[in-house]
């Protein structure tokens, strides 16, 4: 949990407490997806013996199950979405896409996925479930056995905005599933539109194909499935119906001919929403449809649909290391327009420096003639800048790195707009321009963060008398000790 912990500032030569640090997983429980979201996998209740999905056998040998139920798009290489330096063609490109909403839309809700995706990778959990992990599902898996899991971000249900598909396969057939959110950064709901079986097929008319884990008997080469539409006014898919098979097996079978009224050797069984199975002690009378009537049945629904191909990316920080920076950095530009002195702020180095504190203290030193210092000789990583005997500045190379600015304002330097001397209503208000808001993970007031995901920053402050007086700044991740 983030929290206000004891470091060295070297303050008079004493220690004193406050950088804000991010440590320990934190789990997500607060969102309005539905609560069993992992309980609907997709399956027949019928009572009656089972054959798996071929290929996802549940054996010792393959406990991840990653490799063989994935379709071959998922093992796509992603790019490498690494956080470049920020260039004058870069920030034009990022003023360029503010004035298209439905561009800065876009980046919003990547960077929410993006935090989704963090949690998935850190802590084997989506926000409404936890997720198992090989055949016991209490496992651990290293960065390898993680990349056979996959995501997608497309709109799939064609309402003009896009959905995060999370696929996860590395544990047992049962445990398997695949996804379906929705962020709506206009209201902040996160809605689990749909889960099942990750066996799916998603079309441009709102409809989903989802076959069933287990194939039951009888046997059949057709794989049963569920066809699902997406609704609109709930937000989430609906089911239409189910479709099974059964194939005449020759001499010896119980393949009831009189019903293959085409003589094509296949039946069919439709169930529609809310209809019961057939099963054995029926005689499976619910196999009673031949092909023009499937047809018939299909056409109702999928007639002229196309089937929609979304690229699956590995499950790794390098699939989607570019959704946050984008999201910041357009905010960033947005807030820009309305300083002047963004030229020394030291937050935006950690926006678009990879060594954001070597940055900082060569900005510093160079242009202010801050004095840099290492006061403790055990502790290498803690540097002190000093201005006219007063220490202003430390740098923190622990944690991810973290910049302090304290006692008072030093000419135009600022932190994200703010500094010692600000009051702390006009800090919360420069802080929110650039994406910054509450942290729900805080023990102690005026702690903010820009996202829960990877590649965020924390921005901590102390205050006195409504003043603020001490800042810390760095980047953070709720998911990452």
């Amino acid at each position: 949990m983030c929290a206000i912990m004891k470091r060295k500032m070297w303050r008079n030569g004493r220690a004193a407490a406050g950088i804000f640090i991010c440590a320990g997983a934190v789990f997500l429980t607060a969102c309005s997806a539905d609560d069993d979201a992992g309980k609907r996998l997709q399956s027949a209740d019928t009572g009656q013996a089972e054959t798996e999905q071929p290929g996802m056998a549940e054996t010792a040998e393959n406990t991840a199950g990653g490799e063989t139920d994935a379709p071959a798009e998922s093992t796509e290489t992603a790019a490498d979405n690494g956080q470049a330096g920020n260039t004058n063609t870069e920030a034009r490109e990022n003023a360029a896409l503010i004035e298209k909403p439905e561009k800065f839309q876009q980046a919003q809700i990547r960077h929410y996925y993006s935090g989704i995706l963090s949690q998935v990778m850190a802590a084997y959990r989506l926000p409404d479930m936890e997720l198992g992990v090989g055949v016991w599902g209490e496992d651990t898996l290293d960065a390898e056995e993680m990349a056979k899991n996959c995501f997608a971000v497309a709109d799939v249900d064609q309402d003009g905005r896009e959905e995060l598909l999370v696929r996860w396969t590395t544990t047992t057939t049962a445990g398997s599933l695949e996804a379906v959110y929705d962020y709506n950064p206009e209201t902040g709901e996160l809605k689990n539109e749909f889960c099942a079986y990750p066996l799916l097929t998603y079309y441009d008319n709102g409809v989903i194909k989802a076959g069933w884990s287990h194939n039951q008997v009888p046997p059949a080469e057709f794989w049963p499935c569920t066809f699902y539409q997406y609704e609109p006014a709930e937000n989430a898919y609906v089911e239409i119906g189910s479709l099974r098979a059964w194939d005449d097996m020759g001499e010896g079978a119980d393949f009831p001919t009189e019903r293959d009224v085409d003589g094509d050797g296949t039946v069919y069984e439709i169930v529609k929403a809310g209809e019961e199975y057939s099963d054995y002690h029926s005689g499976y009378e619910g196999f009673r449809f031949n092909q023009a009537e499937v047809d018939e049945w299909l056409n109702g629904f999928m007639e002229g649909a196309a089937e929609i191909s979304p690229v699956y990316d590995p499950m790794q920080y390098e699939s989607f290391a570019d959704f946050t920076p984008t999201y910041l950095k357009m905010l960033a530009e947005k807030a820009g327009k309305e300083r002047s002195d963004t030229a020394s702020d030291l937050g935006l180095l950690i926006l678009n420096e990879d060594h954001f504190l070597d940055a900082a203290q060569t900005l510093l030193s160079e242009k202010y003639g801050v004095a840099m210092e290492h006061p403790d000789p055990d502790f290498e990583e803690w540097t002190v800048g000093s201005k006219d005997g007063k220490e202003l500045f430390t740098f923190e190379a622990l944690n991810a790195g973290h910049i302090g600015y304290k006692g008072e304002k030093l000419a135009d330097v600022t932190i994200f707009g703010i500094y010692p001397g600000i009051s702390v209503d006009g800090a919360w208000e420069k802080l929110q321009a650039y994406g910054f808001y509450a942290s729900p993970y805080a023990e102690a007031e005026n702690c903010l963060i820009t996202g829960e995901g990877f590649g965020n920053i924390s921005i901590w402050f102390s205050e006195e008398d409504n003043v603020v007086t001490d800042i810390a700044v760095g980047p953070y991740c709720a998911f990452a000790g």
